[in-house]
């Protein structure tokens, strides 16, 4: 059975299913302290311990070139150019908000005022309890 093949793809599919569920059930055995707990458990963690050795040999996932299908995807930004994007719309919210809390007329003083109501508030809900 050679790496990457049907016949492997299959093998890894039914390995990951199987061992799963090894591994769930020497879980369970342990939560509810049933007897044979730690067999159960050292089988499903050395099931886990297989599988694990087994996925080391799986082959890597190319990424696929989708503007060859969608023409309309070529020339798109690159993940660096979207992290930019992101920081740069995360300033402009932050700039939108400012002016929103400007234009409100909602300063610091007010938000103090807010946060040491909602304290007054707590203080006055825990005491008829």
């Amino acid at each position: 059975m050679r790496p990457g093949s049907k016949a492997w793809k299959k093998f890894m599919a039914k390995l990951y299913g199987i061992g799963a569920s090894i591994v769930i059930i020497g879980a369970l055995f342990k939560i509810q302290h049933w007897p044979m707990a730690g067999l159960f458990l050292i089988i499903g963690l050395s099931t886990e311990a297989v599988i694990f050795f087994f996925s080391a040999f799986e082959p890597i996932h190319e990424e696929i070139d989708w503007s060859l299908v969608y023409p309309e995807l070529a020339g798109m930004h690159g993940e660096g150019d979207e992290q930019q994007a992101a920081i740069e719309d995360e300033k402009s919210a932050v700039e939108t908000l400012d002016k929103m809390l400007e234009e409100a007329k909602i300063g610091p003083e007010l938000i103090n005022s807010l946060g040491s109501g909602l304290q007054n508030l707590s203080d006055t809900t825990s005491k008829l309890s």
